[in-house]
């Protein structure tokens, strides 16, 4: 009976990557642990630019949904620039290839160097960056999660702390950076969801000291009830302590944070403290990150973020740069909200309509 199950599910085709010396199962090299259109690879990378200017770029590989796409957009905090590219991606091509149209996030050095081009000339928005790792990266804890029997998340995290170098230009003005500390994000695994939750709520912060980073990954039910928390302090040592309880106390406009606090308890016994003020925003439901039909497809587009009937369409998850206090310390860094109904947030019934 066993093995009939196993039989029947339909196997994945032979490719040349199975000549490769790196299969991690008794299958194809592109046999995954879900066989479904949602699974994916991403990666994104997060930049504060200053002065208001918040970037993000990344690309994914989706080898059972049979395509590659990538995404960038910059906030002024004015206007959002976004552009969402998507090419074709069969069984036997190579999901290491590092551009989908005029972007390019190429592993230069993988885990040590990445470069990341937009060079699209009828586009407000072109950088040529390259990001240097600060510290070594850290793993997510698997967060697997089903709804009546189903699966719809089964997926894990690299987050990791680099320098940024290059130049960024919005509409012909151009700033550049010199070492910028700031954030990656390399992810795999299955998502049937994207954009903030119906329900519940998810808090990521990044907050890069200059001689360490601190990253915590919360997520609470609808009634605020934790599920999961990760965390991490990383510094020219390694791993120096793990978060294993955070506290949160945010000030919101809806779903648009604008400040608030951390009470981070560390596997040491050690509390740090750490509090942040949004500069900005980051509109991800224009990114890819949305549930709306039709809003992650292929375009190029620019939006009045100033304007609130925008504001109100593109309600949903942000990407917040902020600037950041731990026990005394300056740095600089992002909180991402993900925020549906929440008991102390955003209770149901309590949206606009």
């Amino acid at each position: 009976m066993g093995r009939q199950g196993e039989l029947s599910r339909p196997r994945q085709p032979l490719t040349p990557a199975d000549e490769s010396f790196r299969h991690q199962a008794v299958a194809p090299a592109l046999e995954t642990a879900h066989v479904d259109p949602a699974w994916a690879e991403r990666c994104w990378h997060l930049l504060n630019v200053g002065g208001g200017w918040v970037l993000g770029a990344g690309r994914a590989v989706w080898p059972h949904g049979g395509r590659r796409t990538a995404v960038a957009g910059l906030s002024t905090g004015e206007t959002q620039l976004s552009l969402r590219l998507h090419e074709p991606f069969a069984a036997g091509d190579d999901p290491d290839r590092a551009d989908v149209g005029p972007v390019r996030i190429e592993a230069v050095r993988p885990l040590e160097e990445i470069r990341l081009v937009l060079d699209d000339p009828g586009f407000g928005l072109a950088f040529d960056l390259t990001w240097r790792a600060r510290f070594a990266p850290v793993a997510t804890d698997r967060n697997r999660i089903e709804r009546d029997g189903v699966v719809v998340t089964d997926y894990m995290n690299l987050f990791q702390s680099g320098l940024y170098s290059g130049v960024v230009r919005v509409d012909g003005e151009e700033r550049r950076l010199d070492g910028r500390a700031g954030f990656r994000d390399r992810g795999w695994g299955l998502r049937k969801h994207e954009g903030t939750a119906r329900r519940g709520m998810h808090v990521f912060c990044a907050c890069e000291l200059p001689d360490e980073a601190l990253y915590v990954l919360l997520y609470e039910t609808a009634s605020g009830r934790r599920v999961f928390t990760n965390g991490w302090l990383v510094d020219a040592s390694g791993l120096a302590d793990t978060v294993v309880d955070a506290e949160h106390d945010l000030r919101l406009d809806g779903r648009r944070l604008l400040d608030g606090r951390l009470g981070v308890e560390l596997a040491s016994g050690v509390r740090r403290e750490v509090r942040f003020e949004a500069e900005g925003r980051l509109w991800m439901e224009t990114l890819g990150y949305t549930a709306v039909p039709g809003r992650a497809d292929p375009g190029a587009e620019r939006w009045d973020v100033s304007d609130p009937a925008v504001r109100a369409e593109l309600d949903g998850m942000f990407d917040n740069p902020c600037a950041f206090e731990a026990d005394g310390v300056a740095g600089h860094g992002f909180v991402e909200v993900g925020l549906g109904d929440h008991e102390r947030y955003r209770p149901a019934g309590s949206a606009p309509s």
